[in-house]
């Protein structure tokens, strides 16, 4: 970590993100504090300090130092992060057919990952390492 000033854009930046509620930040929650560069620049490094993960094109996730590895992981994991961005970015969705299925009872196998379905247009990535939000069959809504 480098040192930095006190009472810089970032740090506002920083306190101004925390104070919001939920993980995810969308960067047009903050475009408004200051002009494009200062924001980007400020995402960045915030980013690189470890106290964002960008999870996609203007998405970013509150991050946490992990104990047991050597990078930051995202506050409430990644589905929560996933259902949350999805939400916030005005996106109709519903789980798969394979969790429906478990959760009514028709099936008693556990899907193995997160998945959706869309019910509405959505041409972005949202992902996080190795770890991408799967869309089911690769349906995508029109």
């Amino acid at each position: 970590m480098t040192t930095r000033y006190k009472n810089t854009f970032r740090d506002k930046l920083l306190a101004y993100i925390e104070t919001r509620p939920g993980i995810v930040v969308l960067r047009r929650d903050v475009s408004s504090l200051g002009g494009a560069r200062q924001v980007s620049r400020a995402l960045n490094d915030l980013v690189s300090d470890g106290q964002l993960v960008k999870l996609g094109y203007g998405i970013y996730a509150k991050a946490e130092p992990s104990e047991y590895l050597d990078r930051p992981v995202i506050r409430s994991g990644f589905t929560e992060a996933c259902i949350e961005a999805l939400k916030r970015l005005g996106v109709d969705w519903e789980l798969s057919q394979a969790a429906k299925d478990y959760n009514t009872g028709k099936s008693q196998q556990v899907p193995a990952r997160f998945e959706v379905r869309l019910k509405s247009r959505f041409r972005r990535k949202i992902q996080y390492e190795n770890r991408t939000l799967r869309i089911e069959s690769m349906i995508y809504a029109k």
